[in-house]
């Protein structure tokens, strides 16, 4: 048929059947099945380099039509090994489909090793490269969240070259020292966000007994980072880029001009003071006269912007069996939101695998990294009363921004400020920072040399890292036009942040090492399975500081300490050096029988620079067991559904040195005063510190973890659920409170006593399917719940019981509880002692809990709320494909967390916070702080009365500030299209992929003010950010 026209053909004379039937194709048709000989319905049979597609029906059959002999048919489902058959038109097709590699032979990375997932007895959770970068981010960190159950994750800041997000493994497990986990990269300690995202292969974290293998640093879990490697074949390079717009995510609406005269003048009204905005000024203020400093500024808009980033990177990847190569170059330039802000960063790694000789294998891996983050001369974020985002939000919004040619302020607020100026005019804080990682693996495997050698292999693993940081803070003199309180004129002052030039650089450099020889066995015999490793590790560490200052500087341009004045300044100086190691024996035992039972024995034997001598040492065991059920003839008998059921416990016991060094020290330092010896005053002399504990040691926690792995319907169906106990013994505790004073400081300040619990579980429901020839879906769903308590800690004489917080949890809130807003006189009258302040109508009424007649944080506190790290974790991954088109989308979301507003209701910039108290030091306010108070009209109100003076009493921590901090969000979306191979046979690509995807673009909370992951609600806190991007990734 052609052009809807029948055409019709003498057949030619003397041509074979067999001939016409190759002209006309084969009819190529069979069968599918599992290993167990049972049909597989609703496989995809595709006819390689065409769209023909037929699906396998309930009997696994399946029949394509037209196939020409040699053609190559490729058979795929869901759980199973892709497999491809070549046609010769000679018989009818059996095709067996086994088990994919995912569901029995994923190799995981755990501790010095990779196991297939199906001898894994430990609770470990792994997340791939595919997964990792279907929502691009700028940190490897950010890109975490959500994708690995029992991994807490919390992005505290958007500040751009800061906004990493903290770690945390099943919660948190000790009230001193550090509750990150331990992180590797490629199996050396080093920072997960040095490592460009793209050149990550997979990330694994070991959460019970597992994590012991690194003994003295496992006690928080162990997050283990593989970057890619090279792959066998001809030379694949690959492009992939993205364009980024990022906005605040949260960020509250402030008071107009207009709203700003009105409301201030209504509080002074409650303060029973004279209004101070008259017609007049609202008429400058409105009229924006171009002779007068009042007009209109929204500060924030003056400040903020849409940052714009952008991001490439290009690899390579190739080589043969006997020699592969992966390198990759990534260039990241991002633009804060806040102006004058800004980072770039640039990596380059190489990865090589060679066989130098026959069975010696060599592996090296180089790295390098150079950073280069902009802020202002004005630090940001730290929440003192200098950084630009408190004054912005400070600010009145009645004067302009500029005026006489001079940056405006108001001498009426707390400070002689201007939050655009800090940003603009008060200098540069640069920082440089330079990494270079290298690390290289020398194996031999003595299979060849004897039967007895069989998988016998030993191995030398060294590694060397080197970081160098250069600051620079150059704090600029600038002067502002002030408006002299309510009159209409004003006067040139010091800003107030800096009294003259001056600059300040540091630069730090240090290095590490580390060496392991490692032996390693495994070997089958029959249905006995028998692994073991054995290694000794040794690291080393040096750092060192130098700092110097000078003022006085008369030009801008350059900027180095040699050109600083001295004349009447001193010049400051300072120096650190530090030097620490490690050393560590390590040992491990596998052993499985018939697939069934497993088992898994290891131990850490850790020394230590951090303690003193008779404590340097400690052995750290673990232990876990595994039963696969599924694998028993009684059961695969009775469940053809069930594919896999395995059974897992581990215990295990690591430790914690996460805490200062040499506190068993006595320390020398060159004192700062003076003293008199023989009747002369000594200005020089060196102090030595207090006496120490000699006796401290690590804590240690003990890991029980039990759990079981399902996978039903040949994959479509998984199940992971674990259930899991922490104890944390011997956590070091400050005792200095129980001694006298009039020891002088000379008694033992630290003692190992403290120990808290932590339990909780964890459960991950996975299905994947495919609808018809071109619909295929995947959902991913965790659950993690995660509760400590403290069960003793040390009680000191002069703290107050609720700080011991003993059979709570650690980082729960206390504070009064508020009982209400006070609506009578006569309440004020009969209300007891208050804790501060002049109490009026509206302001906030406390319970006297222990009854005395006194409110007081000693005796009257209770619990108000969870801590900032959630007890609870959840998320939702979804991925769907149509044909070329797909969407994949993360909800991810937290429970049982709190945040406090605390201070909101406190007078001057210094004490208010992003929610600053309605015109603190007579600065601007939220608009909901204002129009939610408690005014004689508005009774039943949200928030306590207007004020414009200090109001202690409001501001203390109770239950009324204490808001629930849950939240859902849609945390990534990635939408994207694969362009057809049939339009790229003439290009130079294999593959083309476009792609939009956006972060944090939709967020439901109880409190819509301020993100959910917010740290605090400080307005020195720079805003977490909602992106939108647009990429693109080649493959040549």
């Amino acid at each position: 048929m052609e052009n809807k026209s029948i055409i019709v053909k003498e057949k030619p004379a003397g041509l074979p059947e067999s001939q016409v039937a190759i002209i006309r194709g084969i009819d190529a048709s069979g069968r599918v099945v599992d290993l167990e000989n049972q049909p597989l319905p609703g496989v995809t049979v595709k006819l390689k380099g065409t769209a023909k597609v037929v699906i396998t029906d309930a009997n696994g059959n399946f029949l394509l039509k037209d196939v020409e002999k040699g053609a190559e048919l490729q058979f795929s489902f869901v759980g199973y090994v892709t497999q491809v058959h070549k046609v010769d038109g000679s018989e009818f097709i059996r095709i067996t489909l086994k088990p994919s590699v995912e569901m029995m032979n994923e190799l995981v990375v755990v501790g010095y090793a990779r196991q297939k997932r199906a001898h894994l007895t430990a609770a470990v959770s792994q997340v791939s490269a595919k997964e990792l970068t279907r929502a691009p981010m700028q940190n490897l960190s950010n890109m975490l969240t959500g994708k690995l159950p029992g991994l807490t994750s919390i992005q505290s800041s958007g500040k751009p070259g800061a906004d990493g997000t903290a770690l945390y493994v099943r919660g948190l497990n000790s009230f001193a020292g550090n509750n990150g986990p331990m992180i590797l990269v490629d199996g050396v300690p080093r920072p997960i966000d040095n490592v460009n995202p793209n050149d990550v292969e997979s990330v694994s974290v070991l959460k019970d007994a597992a994590a012991a293998i690194y003994g003295v640093q496992g006690a928080n879990g162990v997050i283990l980072i593989t970057t890619k490697k090279g792959e066998a074949g001809a030379a694949k390079i690959f492009y992939n880029g993205a364009g980024v717009l990022t906005q605040n995510t949260a960020m509250p609406d402030y008071l107009n001009a207009t709203d700003y005269m009105y409301w201030n003048n209504k509080a002074r009204e409650l303060d029973g003071l004279t209004p101070m905005w008259n017609a007049a000024i609202q008429n400058k203020v409105l009229s924006n006269d171009a002779n007068s400093i009042y007009g209109e500024t929204d500060w924030l808009n003056k400040i903020f912007r849409t940052g714009v980033a952008q991001q490439h990177n290009v690899s390579a990847s190739g080589g043969t069996e006997k020699s592969k190569y992966f390198a990759s170059l990534g260039v990241m330039n991002q633009e804060g939101t806040l102006i004058n802000t800004g980072f770039k960063r640039y990596n380059v790694r190489t990865n090589l695998d060679v066989e130098v000789a026959r069975n010696l294998r060599l592996t090296a891996g180089l790295a390098g990294l150079r950073s280069d983050r902009k802020w202002p001369g004005v630090p940001i974020g730290n929440q003192t009363e200098f950084d630009p985002i408190r004054q912005a939000v400070s600010t009145i919004p009645i004067i302009k921004s500029e005026y006489n040619g001079l940056p405006t302020a108001w001498q009426g607020s707390a400070y002689n400020v201007n939050g655009y100026a800090a940003l603009t005019e008060s200098g540069f804080i640069n920082q440089t920072r330079w990494t270079m990682d290298t690390n290289f693996q020398l194996e031999y495997d003595f299979s060849d040399l004897s039967p007895v050698l069989k998988n016998l292999k030993v191995s030398m693993f060294g590694a060397y890292n080197y970081s160098n940081t250069t600051d620079a803070n150059y704090s600029k003199y600038y002067e502002l036009y002030s408006l002299n309180n309510n009159l209409d004129e004003g006067i040139v002052g010091a800003s107030g942040f800096s009294q003259d030039n001056a600059f300040s650089k540091s630069a730090s450099w240090g290095d590490s090492y580390l060496w392991r020889p490692q032996v390693d066995y495994s070997r089958d015999f029959g249905k006995h399975y028998v692994g073991a490793m054995f290694l000794f590790e040794t690291k080393k560490s040096y750092s060192e500081t130098m700092t110097g200052s000078k003022r006085g500087y008369v030009t801008d341009d350059p900027v180095d300490l040699s050109l600083g004045s001295t004349f009447g300044t001193t010049p400051v100086s300072g120096s650190h050096v530090f030097s620490g190691g490690q050393a560590s024996y390590v040992g491990r035992l596998n052993y499985g029988y018939d697939n069934k039972y497993l088992a898994e024995a290891a131990f850490r034997y850790d020394g230590s620079y951090i303690f003193a001598p008779g404590n340097q040492w400690g052995f750290f065991p673990s232990a876990s067991l595994g039963w696969v059920v599924s694998n028993e003839d009684f059961f695969a008998k009775s469940s053809s559904a069930i594919n896999l059921l395995k059974l897992r416990a581990s215990a295990g016991r690591s430790g914690n040195d996460a805490v200062s060094p040499f506190q068993h020290n006595s320390l020398f330092a060159l004192a700062s005063n003076s003293m008199v010896l023989g009747g002369e005053a000594v200005s020089q002399f060196y102090s030595i510190s207090p006496y120490l504990y000699r006796n401290l040691r690590w804590s240690t926690t003990d890991n029980y973890n039990i759990g079981l792995d399902i996978d039903l319907w040949n994959g479509k169906l998984g199940i992971e659920a674990d259930v899991f106990y922490k104890l944390t013994k011997d956590i070091l505790e400050s005792q200095g409170g129980n001694y006298p004073s009039s020891l002088g400081g000379y008694y033992p300040s630290f003692k190992n006593s403290g120990k808290v619990e932590n339990k909780g579980f964890e459960v991950i429901l996975k299905h994947a399917n495919r609808i018809g020839q071109d619909w295929n879906y995947a959902v991913k769903g965790s659950f993690a719940f995660a509760r400590n308590k403290v069960l003793s800690r040390i009680i000191v004489d002069n703290r107050p019981n609720y700080r011991a917080a003993i059979g709570e949890s650690m980082g729960a809130r206390y504070g009064y509880e508020a009982l209400g807003l006070f609506q009578s006189q006569s309440e004020i009258d009969n209300y007891p002692a208050a804790p501060s302040g002049f109490l009026r109508l509206g302001d906030l009424k406390y319970r006297d809990v222990n009854g005395d007649g006194i409110i007081s944080s000693e005796f009257d506190y209770v619990k108000t709320g969870y801590g900032q790290i959630p007890e609870i974790n959840f998320a939702l991954n979804l991925d769907l494909s149509y044909k070329n088109f797909y969407v994949s989308a993360l909800w991810q979301g937290a429970s049982n967390v709190d945040y406090e507003l605390a201070g909101v209701f406190d007078t001057g910039v210094t004490s208010s916070t992003l929610y600053t108290s309605p015109f603190g030091g007579n600065g601007n306010s939220p608009s909901y702080l204002i129009e939610q108070a408690w005014t004689p009209d508005h009774t039943n109100a949200q928030y306590p009365r207007l004020s414009t003076v200090s109001n202690g009493n409001n501001a203390w921590q109770s239950t009324w500030w204490v808001v629930n901090g849950e939240y859902l969000r849609l945390k990534n979306l990635n939408i994207g299209y694969d362009v057809p191979e049939n339009l790229l046979r003439k290009m130079p690509f294999s593959r083309v992929n476009i792609f939009v995807s956006g972060t944090n673009l939709l967020t439901f909370s109880h409190f819509k003010y301020v993100d959910p992951e917010s740290p605090s609600v400080s307005n020195g806190y720079y805003p977490q950010q909602k992106t939108y991007s647009f990429g693109l990734n080649v493959t040549f």
